[in-house]
């Protein structure tokens, strides 16, 4: 939690106008692990319609306060964006009225996006938003039940914690989020713009990858230029450890380190907004203590790797090759975590 505090977080089907024609004819309840939710404004249906205007069915709004407050979550609407997030245990929820996709933060990375079929909407003063999508969001198991016209919720509360006041407290996140919405959305949704390349080693294995200017533009230039300029050409990984990152890009097959011109690093602790999470796969650019102390080694996640998320400029990921990367992290390496025997990469070329 102190983390987050500590800091500046398909077709997609379209509400038509009509949205606002409620559906009121029938009684619909929300129970969340067996309680059933009282609120002022009562759930109800909404009609979504596809992008060439068919039915596709109803989904259920309900007041943004009402089902959060259920899940034990610290709630923060901004007036200015009319974004809203939505805070529990060092995760934030973050969607704004009229958007269709939502953001999951765990800690300082962006997991998951999810695609809500009915964004937020505001009726009479109040937010309401969609049960299924925000549960989901949030890791919640939900189930209607038509017989009772019940929306049944499930989600692991654990411990309570108070958190009151803390999702005002990181709702710079949202903002931030909002400046630069598009760009996640693509990020999540797989259309953001890339430039994609590939690793050759000398053994014949091949990695290839896709890079993010658009999230962290410096460093993603900085590896095109180091690339295109053969700095790679004939290097190692001189860095491995198993079941968490392999390392390259700064030691030539003669054994010689070496270090470009250090860049700004663009990662959340240095003051940059890059929530690019370090998960299985993804490509960082290696530092020192100094924040802009990067310049072209890189690295490569092995496994899921939260604890860099912020600390780090994660500027690209694998996207063919990963038994590459883990047979590289099996090998045997010395006191140093250098490997025994020397893998060599060829070069790097960009597509």
């Amino acid at each position: 939690m102190k983390r987050i505090i500590s800091v500046l977080l398909m077709v997609v089907l379209i509400v038509s106008l009509s949205v606002f024609n409620v559906t009121a004819d029938e009684e619909i309840s929300i129970v969340v692990n067996g309680e059933k939710i009282i609120t002022d404004v009562p759930p109800a249906k909404y009609p979504v319609y596809s992008e060439n205007g068919n039915y596709v069915g109803d989904r259920v709004m309900v007041p943004i306060r009402a089902i959060s407050e259920k899940l034990n979550c610290d709630v923060h609407w901004d007036d200015t964006t009319h974004g809203v997030t939505i805070y529990r245990k060092n995760t934030l929820s973050i969607m704004w009225e009229g958007k269709p996709t939502a953001f999951y933060m765990n800690g300082i990375g962006l997991y998951k996006g999810y695609t809500m079929e009915i964004p937020p909407v505001i009726v009479d003063g109040r937010t309401l938003l969609p049960v299924r999508a925000v549960s989901e969001l949030m890791g919640a198991k939900v189930e209607w039940i038509d017989e009772t016209k019940t929306v049944d919720i499930m989600y692991d509360l654990g411990e309570i914690e108070d958190n009151a006041g803390l999702a005002e407290k990181v709702s710079v996140y949202q903002s931030c989020f909002y400046e630069q919405y598009d760009i996640y959305d693509g990020f999540v949704n797989g259309t953001i713009e890339t430039v994609t390349g590939k690793i050759i080693l000398a053994d014949g294995g091949e990695i290839g990858f896709e890079l993010y200017p658009q999230i962290a533009p410096k460093t993603c230039l900085r590896f095109i230029q180091c690339a295109n300029q053969g700095v790679y050409d004939n290097t190692i990984f001189h860095r491995v450890i198993k079941d968490f990152v392999v390392q390259g890009g700064g030691k030539t097959t003669d054994g010689i380190l070496f270090e470009t011109e250090p860049i700004a690093g663009e990662f959340v602790m240095n003051g940059y907004f890059n929530m690019i999470p370090h998960k299985r796969g993804t490509i960082s650019l290696a530092r020192k203590e100094d924040k802009d102390s990067g310049s072209q080694q890189f690295f490569i996640c092995q496994q899921d790797s939260p604890s860099l998320d912020g600390n780090y400029a994660a500027f690209g990921r694998v996207t063919s090759g990963m038994d590459v990367i883990d047979r590289i992290a099996s090998v045997a390496v010395d006191e140093n975590d250098e490997p025994i025997t020397p893998l060599v990469v060829n070069e790097i070329v960009i597509d």
